[in-house]
């Protein structure tokens, strides 16, 4: 019999996510990994007295990051462009503004 099994949560929610928004994860992940790799280098560079492969490695994940922090940027404007109406109110509202802000239910306190 073959294995039904369960879907992983965060692998469904990263299928559920535009381009933009899987990238922008991608970024900050790959942006963790440099930090922490920086991190343990410092950490075993001190520990032996050697911190030119330290200085090289911040060389070049400076840049990187500078770029990363950049197109990181550009991402959250995109998405507050596409989110925001020409008045500058977000979707929601927006919506809750066209239904007269009903939702449906009764609120009123009981009698």
């Amino acid at each position: 019999m073959a294995r039904h099994e369960k879907p992983h949560p965060v692998r469904e929610h990263m299928k559920s996510l535009g381009f933009t928004n899987r990238l922008a994860v991608y970024i900050i992940i790959f942006l963790a990994a440099g930090l922490a790799g920086g991190f343990i280098l410092a950490w075993k560079s001190i520990g032996v007295g050697y911190t030119g492969a330290l200085m090289c490695w911040t060389v070049v994940f400076t840049p990187i990051g500078t770029a990363c922090s950049v197109v990181l940027s550009r991402i959250v404007d995109k998405s507050r462009e596409e989110n925001t109406s020409a008045d500058g109110e977000g979707i929601k509202y927006a919506a809750a503004k066209a239904q007269n802000f009903n939702s449906g239910f009764d609120v009123s306190p009981p009698i």
